[in-house]
């Protein structure tokens, strides 16, 4: 199930491999993440686990990073709370009518950057590129650092 924003269905919080605890901590993602029946697709699923920076004090962020990269992680902090190593999932932005023709869409999955750190596929809506641009957008929570030498 999911969620229709303005011209455009979300699907959030779709896992895209099995959670990546346990034995699976350092390995690649496995594929098998199934499940029975209709599943809720309305929220955004945890973001893997990350080490913030402590922006607490601006002159010593300010020192530590470029005023850009200090601007970004302050928009995105309040979308990176949320961690937990179960976290690999996506989240697909659809114009309305899709699946309602028979013509196919173009399909745009967007890997966010970050210098390998800090992130997630969550803080980005791309409900407006999907519904004016006529494409199907895919966001992807990925693990970053030392957890991350696998997608």
């Amino acid at each position: 199930m999911a969620e229709a924003v303005g011209l455009t269905t979300v699907y959030r919080g779709i896992p895209y491999a099995m959670p990546p605890v346990g034995s699976l901590r350092f390995m690649p993602p496995v594929s098998g993440a199934l499940w029975q029946g209709v599943r809720l697709a309305e929220h955004f699923a945890p973001v893997c686990p990350q080490r913030l920076p402590d922006i607490s004090n601006e002159t010593a962020a300010r020192e530590r990073m470029p005023r850009g990269r200090l601007d970004t992680l302050r928009r995105l902090l309040p979308h990176l709370q949320h961690q937990d190593e179960d976290c690999l999932y996506l989240n697909v932005y659809a114009p309305s009518q899709v699946g309602s023709t028979t013509r196919k869409s173009p399909v745009i999955v967007f890997i966010h950057g970050e210098s390998y750190e800090w992130n997630s596929g969550n803080p980005y809506d791309a409900s407006v590129l999907a519904s004016y641009g006529g494409v199907v957008v895919v966001t992807v929570n990925y693990r970053l650092g030392i957890l991350g030498e696998y997608l």
